[in-house]
């Protein structure tokens, strides 16, 4: 039998337990401090492309680890660099903690001066754009991509470079200069047109004798998709082209390069830069160190499309 003493030492210690069983399963007696929830803004200019899919599954993975309440807004107007800025200004009014934004207009929108942080998705215009930066190195992916086509096309083969003037933005340029200046060292023969599907293909196929070939290399993915769903219409021209290369992951990009229309194309990796763009939000929110971080660039082509990294990064679950 346990005596009086005894029971008074078997009462204080279940007392004791069950104090500490509280202590450490409930805030009832030690209150955990509330995480702070973060407000940012994301200003693209829109959410059509298959990209942003991606892009928006990497942003909402990062939510939901970093405490972040995101908020997604798209122009009304494409390209309109004026109404992004507005945006921006209204967003920051409205109470959000930290912006993310796409520019479309480089210069213009990353030299506006904010009080809130701001990362930018930029290609490598600007040295010091912002409190964080992801930098999409395009003038190194169009290097990677013209050394690529070098290696699987003649070398007597010319390159038909498809550009859009009118609509040419920072990335499309700086890609563009990165592919000539690989083309360039090896003295490769270039020509520059202008993107008009049948002009350009008559200018293209007039210019070409019996047996001739060119290659086609488009500035951006909406060019890429529309020669090569043109060529397809038209046999006869398609004979004298010996590759279809340019950039974009979108799904009609990506069933062209599956079934062999196009050649090859550069991708970046939009599950992390969308993952990347609010880690750096957060960093910078939190006083951490915030370095700008460099958007890895991939060559793919058919033959390891369905390769199993591959497939990750094309087609990441949510």
């Amino acid at each position: 039998m346990i005596g009086k003493g005894g029971k008074w030492i078997v009462f204080l210690y279940v007392a004791f337990l069950t104090v500490l069983f509280l202590m450490c399963s409930t805030d009832l007696i030690i209150r955990e401090p509330e995480r702070e929830i973060h407000q940012i803004a994301v200003i693209i200019e829109d959410a059509r492309s298959d990209n942003y899919s991606n892009f928006r599954k990497g942003i909402d993975q990062a939510a939901k680890e970093f405490n972040v309440d995101v908020h997604f807004i798209t122009l009304y107007d494409k390209s309109d660099a004026g109404q992004q800025m507005e945006l921006m200004d209204r967003e920051q009014q409205d109470g959000a903690d930290a912006l993310i934004v796409v520019p479309v207009d480089e210069e213009r929108v990353m030299g506006k001066a904010m009080a809130v942080p701001v990362v930018y998705l930029q290609p490598k215009i600007m040295e010091n754009p912002g409190a964080g930066t992801i930098v999409i190195d395009y003038e190194q992916m169009g290097k990677l991509l013209a050394n690529e086509m070098q290696n699987d096309i003649p070398a007597d083969c010319p390159v038909w470079i498809l550009t859009d003037s009118a609509g040419q933005s920072g990335s499309d340029r700086l890609f563009l200069k990165g592919a000539d200046a690989a083309f360039s060292k090896e003295g490769r023969t270039m020509f520059v047109t202008a993107w008009e599907p049948e002009a350009v293909l008559r200018t293209a196929m007039g210019a070409l004798g019996v047996g001739e070939k060119v290659v086609l290399l488009a500035e951006n993915p909406e060019i890429l998709t529309e020669v090569s769903n043109i060529l397809v219409e038209n046999p006869n021209a398609m004979e004298h082209v010996c590759g279809i290369y340019g950039r974009g992951n979108t799904v009609p990009i990506l069933n062209n390069l599956d079934s062999g229309r196009i050649s090859g194309v550069c991708v970046t990796d939009d599950f992390s830069i969308g993952y990347l763009s609010v880690r750096a939000a957060v960093q910078v929110l939190e006083r951490a160190d915030s370095i700008p971080v460099t958007a890895d660039i991939y060559y793919i082509e058919k033959e390891n499309l369905r390769e199993p990294d591959y497939e990750k990064l094309l087609f990441p679950m949510e």
